[in-house]
């Protein structure tokens, strides 16, 4: 015997509609941000305002593109920066910036 889900009790029917209803209003390309001292940053953001609105980084580490031996750097070769800031009450805040732009920010216990 086949249940479909209109056979089924108009109570569990009308639970798994509701779940559905807010697993549609969840949005996976939300984009991370995080609170400083002179305001809020977020994805996108550059390292010039990132620095304006949280101050300088408590570590940093760039990472250039590799020249080659023509003295340029290959073709799609992007600087990559990571900041860390904290640890502030137990959390550290770890940011990534691909060519000046922030991509992604992480905060870890």
């Amino acid at each position: 015997m086949q249940l479909s889900l209109l056979s089924r009790p108009p109570m569990k029917l009308s639970r798994v509609l509701a779940a559905t209803a807010v697993l549609m209003t969840i949005n996976p390309c939300a984009h991370a941000a995080m609170r400083c001292a002179n305001g809020i940053i977020s994805e996108g953001d550059s390292t010039s305002m990132v620095s304006e609105k949280c101050g300088e980084p408590d570590s940093n580490q760039r990472i250039s593109p590799v020249i080659g031996a023509n003295g340029r750097p290959p073709d799609g070769s992007v600087t990559v920066e990571n900041w860390v800031y904290g640890p502030d009450n137990g959390a550290s805040r770890y940011l990534k910036f691909i060519d000046g732009k922030l991509v992604k920010i992480e905060t870890r216990r």
